[in-house]
């Protein structure tokens, strides 16, 4: 957008001498024939074949000399220096031809503004004098640089914002203009802060707008540009490097951010003047409904240049309830109260500031309602405020559960904090912790388990662990010996062996804990006579509340209801069996498969037959016995890569069995 005539500007330019060869052309169709249109008084007639320039002279030949060498082949004057050159080599000539470092605003008023008076004293800007500057404005105006250099100082004697000309044109200096004024650093930099305007240069090679912060940032731009070599993205339409189109494609499909939310954000930093990003979706959004048709990114950007930097359409808007300011719909925050309270998001932060300062429970700032962690991580402030104000409102919470009544349920995370009031403390359901995304469950405080009491998750653990330990190949031995078909499933089974090492081990680590956990409740453990949970009196009387001490503190997962320790029933461990017990259990070898109806593996896809193998940590994953120990494997080692504890499969025998677990 640089628009000062230097002094290369002003040579003719058939005495510059420039190497353009390692440099592609800037200028585009429309410029070159913008450039044209003030030779057709010399008698050129210009056409356009396949959008390249052809040029037909009429006016009479000035060197007879040429003509004569030119006469065999059929030549153009060039569009540039006029002189006559051979069509084998016009291309090439007129690239030599063109400057180094065009520039898209000065192009279209080079050849008519070579001397022109300055706006401000009238004096004659004298192009070989380097004397000149032009403004970007409506009517191009052009300044003598003392004059310009007075102005500048006068802008910022009177602290005014640097526009034009003070009485006759109004357009206003963006920060691109200043740089390309020659001022001094000082000035520059004291004048800065006096710019207004947001007004973006935009990159003559893309014709998008260029967010910059200093006049380097868009020549590296433009030389970095390469628009030949985008294409449209096929998902999200934003256009894209050809050789990482394949692997933008598959993350932009992937990535979970909608569509549209990658349009506007390609566009958000690509418009002439700095819009929201509701603006950019909004507008958008109405020009689907009208068009029905693919959005090209350009296109809205040259649509909104149109209007400068006042957007064009109007916006649904809300009233905050505190400030009663009118905000887009966008900087409402709604609670999760009955009446919905809606807030403007400074008057939110505001409130949470105002009310940890009166050490008090975070709510909403016009009814009592206690806000929630997720509603909280809602909050426009930085990452280190927003966390402060969350682990705010888990003390205060903490503080309320441990002197009241109500039951509670806490992270069992020893590091964290988390806890929450839930509508039935009694009932059985899974639970994410919002702090650390721990997942177990509501009754037991283990890894959350799907169709299976409490009381069964260690029985089912131990089945697990001896199966994938002693008895499976016991068990496909013994089948092998009836049934053929078996001898390939036991050579699988001897190959994974030793890769399923890791996954053993693990399994008998959980299943160690799991009878030491037994053990040690059946010593010093009871049933809350209210909720069932297991709990334990550390010392003190026998009066007792379910989640906490009797006095107060240690809160923990519980219903809240009084008892005392004799009125608890004594726990009853899981009875400890030995690998043999659970061979007696399996089918034997020489009796039919059981054929599971309506039930299919997720590994093979065909309907389960023999022991059906149920994850009880899944929603739903089974597995037959033949693909149950390949495929058990994978998922242990997916767990293990996203920090899971290993999950435990149930192994029913018959579709009875599995009623029985309902």
């Amino acid at each position: 957008m640089e628009n000062k005539v230097n002094e290369a500007s002003r040579k003719p330019l058939d005495e510059m001498n420039i190497d353009n060869s390692q440099k592609p052309c800037l200028f585009t169709n429309q410029i070159a024939i913008d450039l044209l249109e003030p030779q057709q008084s010399r008698g050129i007639n210009f056409n356009t074949v396949n959008n390249e320039v052809i040029v037909e002279s009429s006016a009479p030949q000035r060197d007879s000399q040429t003509t004569s060498a030119c006469t065999t082949d059929s030549v153009k004057e060039c569009i540039l220096c006029f002189k006559l050159i051979s069509e084998a080599d016009y291309e090439a000539h007129v690239q030599a031809c063109l400057p180094k470092t065009p520039n898209v605003s000065r192009a279209s008023t080079f050849f008519q503004r070579k001397q022109e008076a300055c706006l401000n004293c009238s004096c004659l800007v004298n192009s070989a004098a380097d004397s000149g500057f032009i403004i970007p404005c409506r009517l191009n105006h052009i300044y003598c640089f003392q004059c310009l250099y007075t102005a500048m100082k006068k802008f910022l004697a009177s602290k005014l914002i640097p526009v034009c000309h003070a009485a006759f044109c109004d357009y206003q200096l963006s920060r691109y203009d200043l740089a390309c004024i020659p001022l001094t650093q000082r000035m520059f930099q004291q004048i800065l802060p006096l710019v207004q305007t947001q007004q973006r240069p935009q990159c003559p090679r893309c014709r998008f707008y260029v967010e910059i912060q200093q006049i380097a940032d868009l020549d590296q731009h433009i030389e970095a540009c390469h628009p030949e070599n985008m294409v449209p993205c096929e998902y999200c339409y934003c256009p894209t490097d050809f050789s990482e189109y394949e692997q933008h494609r598959q993350q932009c499909a992937s990535d979970g951010t909608g569509r549209q939310q990658k349009l506007v954000d390609y566009i958000l930093l690509r418009t002439k003047y700095p819009f929201r990003a509701q603006q950019i979706e909004f507008f958008i959004e109405n020009k689907m409904k009208v068009h029905h048709s693919i959005i090209h990114p350009l296109s809205i950007v040259e649509e909104l240049a149109e209007y400068n930097d006042v957007f064009p359409m109007e916006l649904p808007t809300r009233d905050c309830d505190v400030c009663m300011e009118s905000c887009f719909l966008d900087d409402i925050f709604v609670f999760g109260c009955d009446e919905s309270h809606k807030l403007c998001y400074k008057c939110y932060e505001q409130s949470c500031t105002v009310k940890m300062n009166n050490n008090e429970v975070l709510t909403c700032a016009t009814c009592p309602y206690q806000l929630q962690y997720g509603e909280l991580k809602q909050l426009r402030i930085s990452p280190d405020q927003r966390n402060l104000i969350v682990e705010y409102q888990v003390q205060k919470t903490f503080d309320r559960y441990a002197s009241g009544s109500r039951g509670v349920i806490k992270c069992p995370n020893q590091a964290c904090t988390w806890a929450f009031e839930p509508g039935n403390p009694n009932e059985h359901f899974r639970v994410i912790c919002h702090m650390c995304a721990n997942e177990f469950c509501s009754l037991c405080n283990q890894q959350y388990h799907y169709r299976t009491l409490c009381e069964q998750l260690a029985v089912i653990t131990e089945r697990w662990f001896f199966w994938c330990n002693t008895e499976r190949g016991r068990y496909l031995t013994e089948r092998a010996k009836q049934d053929a078909n078996y001898a390939v499933q036991l050579t699988e089974y001897e190959k994974q062996h030793a890769a399923s090492r890791q996954q053993n081990e693990e399994l008998r680590r959980r299943y160690e804990t799991s009878v030491e956990d037994e053990k040690y409740k059946a010593q010093n453990c009871r049933y809350c006579p209210h909720c069932k949970r297991v709990v334990e009196r550390v010392d003190g009387c026998g009066s007792m509340v379910c989640g906490r001490d009797y006095h107060g503190g240690n809160v923990q997962s519980g219903c809240g209801k009084n008892f005392t320790w004799e009125q608890a029933k004594q726990y009853k461990s899981v009875a400890i069996r030995k690998p043999e017990q659970l061979a007696n259990e399996l089918p034997a070898p020489e009796s039919p498969l059981v054929v599971h109806e309506n039930i299919t593996c997720d590994g093979c896809h065909e309907t389960v037959r023999g022991i059906r193998f149920d994850c009880v940590h899944c929603p739903s994953l089974i597995f037959c016995e033949k693909c149950e120990q390949r495929c058990t494997l994978a998922h242990s080692n997916e767990n293990r890569r996203q920090g899971q504890q290993q999950h435990v499969f149930r192994l029913i025998m018959t579709p009875f069995e599995d009623v029985a677990y309902f």
